[in-house]
């Protein structure tokens, strides 16, 4: 079958090529790529089997939902880097560690200064300079004690 006197491996080849670049260019991470890869299929088939426009689109269908699975399968089983995933959360990176007191603790609340920040702490009375241990973090606020 063709279609504007082209055969139709060119449609499927075009398709695949163009899907296959929107995943590159436009969202990558997302399954572009996949039915992409479908339709490339698509076209080697095309260029072996003479097909009907229906009998076409219902392969390409169980082709992108193959694809599609494939995809999922592959993504799902990457492993996750467990250091990159905890690098900017705080409740992770901070509890546990030994800080000086930048302005004592009165009233229930001081500062503390983390490498080039200042944060809020909330714990016993204690006086400037003196070594605390966050335990915890509440919203932004450090829940410390004495070291």
């Amino acid at each position: 079958m063709s279609l504007l006197g082209l055969p139709q491996i060119w449609g499927w080849l075009g398709a695949g090529l163009l899907l296959i670049a929107g995943e590159v260019l436009l969202a990558p991470g997302s399954y572009l790529l996949w039915i992409g890869i479908a339709a490339l299929l698509m076209a080697a088939i095309t260029a072996l089997l003479p097909l009907g426009l229906a009998s076409e689109l219902a392969i390409f269908g169980i082709l992108a939902l193959g694809c599609g699975f494939a995809g999922w399968r592959v993504y799902g089983a990457r492993v996750e880097n467990d250091a990159a995933r905890d690098l900017h959360d705080p409740a992770i990176t901070m509890v546990g560690r030994v800080l000086t007191l930048s302005s004592a603790i009165e009233g229930g609340t001081g500062m503390v200064r983390v490498d080039d920040s200042v944060w809020r702490v909330s714990g016993p009375e204690l006086p400037l300079g003196a070594k605390v241990r966050v335990t915890a973090l509440d919203g932004s606020t450090l829940l410390v004690e004495a070291a």
